[in-house]
């Protein structure tokens, strides 16, 4: 069994915690951009899909960079 390097585990721990960041401030910007201007009772459901939405981007990316960079 190979063991993860401190750089590498390092960097997934701060990838997971960039992308939950990332995915908690775009879900209350979609609750409200959802709630104000598109349907008053989606905003919930808008927060949620911008947040799922802001998590894979930055997750993916930041997968994609460290491999890119990395292996």
């Amino acid at each position: 069994m190979t063991t993860k390097s401190p750089l590498r585990e390092e960097f997934e721990h701060e990838r997971k915690r960039s992308a939950f960041l990332s995915a908690l401030a775009a879900g209350m910007t979609g609750i409200i951009a959802v709630d104000t201007w598109v349907v008053p009772w989606g905003g919930v459901f808008g927060g949620v899909a911008v947040g799922g939405a802001a998590w894979l981007f930055v997750y993916g990316y930041e997968s994609f960079a460290w491999r890119r960079k990395h292996e």
